[in-house]
């Protein structure tokens, strides 16, 4: 009888010894899961941390220095809408330098693809139309691509008409140049 309950008490040793090794296996591996999962999330945190931290480092040196400032000004419009106007403004300008008639038909902001969603920079969309003769319509032109601010020139489309003079004949040719670009504002 001894030995019948010894063989009992073995059996049920290793059937325990069994089950907790399976266990032991199955929570090890749920274990590690969550160990994987952890490390995966602490490392997004410590990435966007960086981004965050470059983000702020930026944000500080342009509200921090004015001589920084005035760079970041030569190449971006200032934030606000009264930099935009003023932007604008000198646009006008720029046709009436190149002797060009301008309409503006449409202005909008937009966020800058590469950034998604910056706290600091976005696209000021310009839809612009030009007529002249070619000679200064091209020069308008000319004069957008070769902006000190950061800009894009999304498309071009170009015309060409002609003007009736005072005899009712064709004197000149007008060109006609719609234009639409994208420039770089700061939203700080």
């Amino acid at each position: 009888m001894k030995l019948n309950y010894s063989k009992r008490i073995l059996a049920l040793s290793i059937l325990v010894l069994v089950g907790v090794l399976i266990l032991d296996i199955v929570f090890t591996n749920l274990l590690l899961g969550k160990i994987i999962a952890i490390n995966d999330k602490v490392k997004q945190l410590v990435i966007s941390s960086e981004e965050r931290e470059k983000e702020l480092t930026l944000k500080d040196s342009i509200l921090s220095s004015v001589e920084e400032r005035e760079k970041f000004d030569q190449y971006f419009v200032g934030a606000g809408d009264g930099k935009t106007a003023d932007f604008i403004a000198s646009l006008e300008s720029l046709a009436g330098q190149n002797s060009v008639s301008h309409n503006i038909k449409s202005v909008g902001y937009e966020s800058v693809p590469a950034l998604n969603s910056s706290e600091t920079v976005s696209f000021i969309r310009l839809r612009f139309s030009v007529s002249g003769q070619w000679s200064n319509v091209f020069g308008f032109i000319h004069a957008i691509e070769n902006l000190s601010k950061v800009a894009t020139i999304n498309s071009l489309s170009l015309t060409v008409g002609s003007d009736l003079g005072a005899t009712g004949k064709t004197s000149t040719k007008i060109w006609t140049a719609d234009l639409d670009f994208s420039v770089a504002k700061l939203k700080i």
